[in-house]
């Protein structure tokens, strides 16, 4: 009998404690645009690493703008502790602009970290990166300062000075996009094609065929991605439509260059800024502070990948004694 009443005491207090767990574990979420990536990725590993126990949803919007603004009512069901969003069109709709909100949120209370925002500032999400002004609202900065790019570019190509740009005017993150570019093709002197495309996704295509074309017979000397959701889905398409017109594409998005047809890819490796993102999630989680308190974190470390393949089609190389700062990778065959 002993042994019956302490074994049944010891499944009550595992069970309890089992309970208690379930209870204090951190419920963390991510509003996705279109599914989840390497970003996505590396946020969910991270987070994993750093606090095992933790759950961790995924809201896929599946570039359905009708899904996407439900999604606030659905997060807040949710009962989340802390959220992540991807994007600055996912980021704008879960927590509103400084204009609409001020200092507070859509999310209410709901501490949220933002990543792969192009320009936060000037998208209205936060005051600056050093004091966000929202109080439950910082992020992650991944971009790659443009007049890095434009350097890139000289280095690949010295005598560079016509840049191609397609971009999105229905998408915010688009046209400042084109908007930040434009203004610097006048502070570093190169000339500036750029195409918009509207629509849906069929218009969208056509319109972007028809812009290579014209950039081509413009004098174009490399086109660039810029800010696009649309063009990195469509990656394939947009990258083989500009090899076949014997122009070089650089890419913010580095998949694009492991994956497809991009030439060059400037940028911060999509799973690290995953990562980074979860490790501000985890401060906030660890803390009583309020995320406003928290500065927007920055990358450090940017990788120069070169497509082999897209450089031999184009027989494009960098010179030789610059060969040492680019990963070579040969793309999709």
């Amino acid at each position: 009998m002993k042994y019956r009443n302490g074994l049944l005491g010891f499944i009550l207090f595992a069970s309890l404690v089992a309970q208690v767990a379930a209870d204090t574990s951190n419920r963390v979420g991510m509003v996705l645009w279109a599914g989840c990536e390497d970003v996505c990725r590396g946020v969910a590993d991270q987070l994993r690493a750093m606090d095992p126990g933790i759950e961790f949803l995924q809201f896929d919007a599946a570039r359905d703008e009708n899904v996407l603004a439900r999604m606030p009512d659905l997060v807040k069901d949710a009962k989340l502790d802390l959220l992540v969003t991807w994007g600055t069109r996912v980021t704008r709709q879960m927590v509103g602009t400084k204009a609409e909100f001020n200092e507070g949120s859509r999310m209410g209370d709901m501490p949220v970290v933002f990543t792969v925002v192009s320009d936060p500032v000037a998208s209205d999400i936060v005051d600056s990166y050093t004091e966000t002004g929202r109080t439950q609202i910082t992020g992650t900065r991944n971009r790659v300062p443009e007049a890095v790019n434009i350097n890139g570019l000289r280095r690949v190509m010295p005598d560079f000075n016509h840049l191609g740009l397609i971009y999105e005017p229905e998408a915010d993150n688009s046209l400042r996009k084109f908007e930040e570019i434009n203004a610097l093709s006048k502070q570093e002197g190169f000339h500036l094609t750029a195409v918009p495309v509207r629509g849906g996704d069929p218009a969208k295509l056509q319109h972007m065929a028809t812009g290579i074309a014209q950039m081509k017979a413009a004098g174009v000397q490399f086109i660039y991605l810029g800010s696009s959701t649309f063009l990195e889905t469509h990656a394939d398409t947009f990258t083989e439509t500009a090899l076949s017109h014997g122009l070089p594409v650089l890419s913010p998005y580095e998949k694009l260059v492991h994956e497809s047809q991009a030439y060059l890819s400037i940028a911060a490796r999509d799973y690290d800024v995953g990562k980074l993102a979860a490790q501000q999630a985890m401060r906030i989680l660890n803390s009583d502070a309020q995320a406003g308190s928290y500065p927007v974190l920055a990358m450090e470390e940017f990788a120069f990948v070169l497509n082999g393949s897209v450089a031999k089609k184009l027989s494009l190389y960098p010179p030789l004694d610059m060969m040492q700062l680019f990963e070579v990778t040969e793309g999709r065959q």
